[in-house]
């Protein structure tokens, strides 16, 4: 049996993040807080693998080295709907996409050298005991410690072992490497987000992002969000993924013959469920994801800086109920984009295009911001996070809605157009 004050289930970067978070708050725990991690880094992670500039702004606020990262650079979205295209710039280069391999051991790295143990063996289950809690690994190993961090991902069991009610429902997501020339010219250093899918009733979006491959090589990471966990769910997605590809010539043309798709799941954010109870506390995907464009490492980073200052608060203060934890995640700078993307996603569902698409990439005066702008922004870092709080936010809201929804609603359908 092995004390700590504080055991973290999971490495990634939720689980590193709340460790070199709280390392940051009480220097004095280092080498008291044990991170248990099921497999060895670098390891494959099925991701899109983007990096909002929210998230560098937390890294840099950390002192990581982020800039040691193997990356590339990108400077705005492009929004599509068919033929139509917008692009919001970020007003910054601090957004980047990089590989989660790459990615989730760099930040491990920094947690261990920071003074957190890590060991490489699975949690299998753990208990409360009178003032503590007890979690044993697959060795028969038995760890106690004063706060349990589920920060084991989308399928972690810490919730169940803890009595946490479980989130909502999982959705899936198919993700593919499309192999890009060196030299190749990726449109516009940009992230490609194209919001077609609906048309043929899937709930997402389908993304091409400029990366790099395990050994540096530039290819496209692409995928397709909003599937269902059901027989016919993957299959759906392939087609849907497919028939928007072609309408994606600068990047289709470097798709091979035969795609090899590899799946994984995510379950969205909500601010009504359950995020921690007595001595256990929940970070990055055991709280959630962003559910319109599918961002989690933001949501990551947010609940792993609140999650070490309610841990501190804790351990100095023996009130181990954290019941300001989940108002705390509602302030954090994640928070307003994802009131922002919550329409997006209840209203997208067989419209063409969702009337807040249409009204968020209508190109306004010259010089003047539209929803997209100020949400780009917000989500680079270039604007405060409360931004869309502001007068000024709600203002463009109305003013683009005025102009865009007769049109709309005479144009809109409720049909679904299959292809097939």
């Amino acid at each position: 049996m092995e004390e700590y004050r504080v055991i973290i289930v999971g490495g990634g970067p939720s689980g590193s993040l709340t460790a070199l978070s709280l390392l940051r708050l009480r220097p004095d725990l280092a080498g008291k807080i044990l991170i248990l991690e099921a497999r060895r880094f670098p390891r494959e992670k099925v991701c899109g693998g983007g990096v909002s500039g929210r998230v560098t702004e937390r890294l840099e606020s950390l002192g990581l080295p982020w800039q040691e990262l193997p990356r590339t650079t990108v400077r705005g979205f492009t929004v599509c709907f068919r033929g139509f295209r917008y692009r919001p710039e970020f007003g910054n280069l601090k957004c980047f996409v990089t590989r989660r391999s790459l990615f989730d051991a760099f930040l491990l790295k920094c947690a261990e050298e920071r003074g957190a143990e890590v060991r490489f063996t699975a949690a299998v289950g753990a208990y409360r005991e009178p003032g503590r809690v007890a979690v044993v690994d697959r060795l028969g190993n038995l760890y106690r410690c004063e706060v349990l961090v589920g920060a084991d991902g989308v399928n972690g069991r810490t919730r169940a072992w803890s009595g946490i009610p479980a989130r909502g429902r999982r959705s899936l997501l198919l993700q593919v490497d499309l192999p890009l020339p060196a030299g190749a010219p990726f449109p516009e250093e940009s992230m490609i987000l194209d919001f077609s899918p609906p048309r043929y009733g899937v709930r997402g979006y389908v993304w091409f992002f400029p990366s790099l491959d395990e050994e540096g090589r530039p290819v496209l990471n692409a995928g397709i969000s909003g599937g269902e966990f059901s027989g016919r769910g993957a299959s759906l997605l392939k087609r849907v993924f497919l028939e928007i590809l072609q309408e994606h010539p600068e990047v289709g043309r470097w798709a091979p013959g035969e795609l090899r798709f590899r799946a994984y799941p995510e379950r969205s954010y909500s601010p009504l469920r359950e995020v921690a109870r007595d001595r256990v506390i929940m970070v990055g995907e055991q709280v959630g994801v962003d559910p319109f464009t599918g961002e989690g490492l933001a949501i990551c980073a947010d609940s792993a800086h609140e999650a070490a200052r309610h841990i501190a608060s804790a351990l100095e203060s023996g009130d181990y109920s954290f019941r300001g934890y989940a108002a705390a995640l509602r302030r954090a700078p994640f928070f307003p984009l994802y009131l922002i993307g919550l329409p997006y996603w209840y209203q997208s569902r067989w419209r063409q295009p969702c009337f807040l698409l249409a009204m968020s990439t209508r190109k306004g005066e010259e010089g003047a911001m539209n929803v997209l702008d100020y949400y780009a922004r917000t989500f680079s870092g270039s604007l405060p996070p409360g931004t869309p709080y502001s007068a000024a936010f709600w203002k463009t809201v109305a003013r683009d809605a005025a102009a865009v929804f007769p049109g709309w609603l005479r144009r809109s359908e409720r049909t679904c157009r299959m292809p097939w």
